[in-house]
């Protein structure tokens, strides 16, 4: 244990000679060979992409640890590009197959006060 007390020489390393770069950069040297760009008389073709909407934010929704499980995995089956893209899906499919006339009209409400709100 007095060992630890003790102060014990302080051992450097041996680094060896200083080593220096061959060459320098200076904004004088100008001999640096500057990449050609190669122009191509086609143009590339287009590829057919889909556009995905734009949203105006995003926000977190909580859901159960199997729900997320579970849209993963339907997000993975390829129902769907993202679980965003997959809960509008769902969400449409039931606005159109399962509420009514009168749901219809104050979802629509609804959605209106929504974007009422948000200018």
């Amino acid at each position: 244990m007095s060992d630890l007390l003790k102060k014990k020489p302080n051992k450097l390393l041996n680094r060896g000679k200083q080593i220096t770069p061959n060459t320098t950069f200076s904004l004088d040297n100008d001999s640096f060979n500057k990449p050609s760009i190669a122009t191509d008389p086609t143009p590339p073709e287009k590829k057919e992409t889909q556009t995905k909407r734009v949203q105006p934010g995003t926000t977190t929704v909580r859901v159960s640890t199997t729900t997320k499980e579970k849209l993963n995995g339907l997000v993975t089956l390829g129902i769907a590009e993202s679980v965003d893209s997959l809960l509008e899906i769902l969400v449409e499919e039931y606005q159109s197959n399962y509420l009514t006339k009168e749901q219809k009209k104050q979802y629509s409400l609804i959605l209106d006060i929504y974007a009422s709100r948000k200018k």
